[in-house]
């Protein structure tokens, strides 16, 4: 079984070469159209005197030149590092100076970012637009073949950095072709007949894998530059998407869309989530919208965005009951995909679910090579037996459904009693007023930590009185929240996680303990 991407890429382009690969805004490209572009972006990588190994840069939204330029890198065993264009210079220019990067290729929309960020000499920075332009005949003969592992690293992801620097994760071809698998096993209808929506930025394994994971199943993928929910509805509409993958941040701007509910979104057959569970009520109103099957896919960067699936047919059995506790089971992040392990590392932590309760642990062919320039935290995060330690808390309860209970260092010390914010914030998000909350961990003198909800309202007179009793019999006393802030907007990341950092720095910057999330 052939799983590296050259090999696939060259089968595609041979097998079927008038089968659209992708298509982006109104430019269309065949398999042998993408494969021929992606030769000649290796011809010109070689050219710079790239080799296999090598690390060079690309900053830039979704589009064609970037495709290309990630896609001839892999067929030389080239590794692409593609930046996040959300980043502020100094974070350009640690992950730069980490890789090892001495080419950059960005955008035009770029180049105030690229000029303020103070680059080594050795650093060649090379606008994307002009590239192909310049460079559209073969530099040089590409007859050597080049030997590619499964086990070679075909990219490096960078973590987004909620606490200190960023993290280069090797993903490797095998991690690459296990993204694809998943896919292919728990994903309805997913194969060459698909046609995949793609709006996920390339520096995340949300867009890099989605759009690879339909090269490899020969599907035809619709590229978006980035997210915004009119463009997700046209482009479904325009190019009869039949798969599409989103976070939940997402789905309040498309039904927050004028007029979406006389839209035709007949072609959509399935629409995976991840990066969060979802409410039953969201669903449902997801689902009148759209009319097809769901699944929500937990995973981390760390894991090949892979790990567990609460499956299709799942959220249609959910989604019929009224019974309470198997609606709860929306809010869980499934069952284990077919090879891949899952375990709870039971220590210190506080059980108080019915079940242990303690750090999640993967393990599987979907797990990356580790971290980039981090031998010591490579150890520590995936250990000598295979496991990923991923840092998040849950449970496995009797049915083998995995719950997530929140982030190992974003637990709450009140009183030397363990409480994690996501269980409070699954009641909470429930009261009347609160259109969005996170729970965070806030200083006290006599508790030594107490629970702060952060809440966007759309009633002014919410006051910490009511919240605390409307929780009363909600919730155990000490969790229940001492502090109520209120605000327009919560801080999140790229894929949508809440950025709990920011929301504590105010009321810890004067603590000598340093809290981290």
């Amino acid at each position: 079984m052939e799983t590296t991407f050259p090999k696939i890429l060259f089968y595609r382009a041979h097998a079927h070469p008038g089968r659209m690969a992708y298509v982006f805004n109104d430019q269309a490209f065949t398999y042998q159209m993408y494969f021929e572009k992606s030769l000649e972006a290796s011809r010109y990588l070689k050219s710079l005197g790239l080799k296999k190994g090598d690390r060079f840069g690309i900053l830039d939204f979704n589009n064609p030149s970037v495709i290309h330029l990630i896609s001839g890198a892999m067929l030389l065993g080239i590794i692409p590092v593609c930046l996040n264009w959300r980043a502020m210079p100094d974070d350009l220019l640690f992950v730069t100076n980490d890789a090892g990067i001495d080419y950059i290729f960005f955008g035009s929309s770029f180049k105030k970012l690229i000029d303020a960020t103070p680059f080594p000499q050795n650093i060649h920075n090379i606008e994307i637009e002009k590239l192909f332009v310049e460079n559209n005949q073969s530099i040089i003969n590409h007859s050597d073949e080049i030997e590619i592992s499964e086990d070679d690293i075909c990219t490096l992801l960078y973590t987004s950095g909620t606490t200190g620097n960023p993290k280069g994760v090797m993903l490797t071809y095998k991690n690459l072709y296990s993204c694809y698998l998943l896919c292919a096993l728990d994903t309805p209808s997913f194969g060459p007949d698909t046609r995949n929506l793609v709006c996920g930025p390339m520096y995340s394994i949300f867009g890099y894998g989605a759009f690879f994971a339909g090269i490899y199943a020969g599907c035809t993928n619709v590229l978006l530059w980035m997210f915004d929910a009119e463009g997700v509805c046209k482009n479904i509409m325009q190019h009869k998407v039949s798969n599409a993958l989103l976070i939940p941040a997402m789905f309040p701007l498309i039904l927050g869309m004028e007029g979406v509910e006389s839209m035709d979104f007949s072609s959509l057959r399935h629409i995976q989530y991840g990066g969060s569970p979802v409410s039953g009520k969201m669903l449902l109103r997801m689902k009148n919208i759209f009319h097809c099957y769901f699944t929500q896919v937990y995973g981390l960067t760390e894991s090949g965005g892979v790990g567990t699936a609460l499956r299709y047919d799942d959220h249609e059995m959910f989604l019929k009951t009224s019974d309470q506790e198997t609606n709860n089971r929306l809010l869980s992040a499934g069952k284990c995909a077919l090879g891949i392990e899952v375990s709870i590392l039971n220590s210190e932590f506080n059980d108080d679910y019915g079940f242990e309760t303690g750090e999640i642990l993967i393990r599987g062919e979907n797990i990356a090579k580790g971290y980039w320039n981090m031998p010591e935290l490579t150890t520590e995060t995936f250990d000598k037996d295979g496991w990923l330690h991923t840092g998040d808390i849950g449970y496995i309860d009797a049915d083998g459904y995995l719950f997530l209970v929140d982030r190992l260092n974003d637990k709450i010390v009140c009183k030397g009693v363990n409480i994690y914010p996501a269980e409070i914030e699954k009641v909470l998000i429930h009261f009347p007023g609160f259109k969005d909350v996170a729970v965070i961990a806030v200083p006290d003198e006599k508790a030594g930590e107490a629970v702060c909800a952060i809440a966007v309202c759309d009633k002014e007179n919410i006051s910490l009185t009511d919240l605390q009793k409307w929780c009363e019999g909600k919730m155990a006393y000490h969790k229940i929240p001492k502090h109520l802030e209120k605000v327009d907007a919560l801080p999140r990341n790229p894929t949508g996680k809440i950025l709990r950092r920011v929301l504590r720095e105010p009321f810890w910057k004067k603590e000598s303990r340093n809290i981290k999330g």
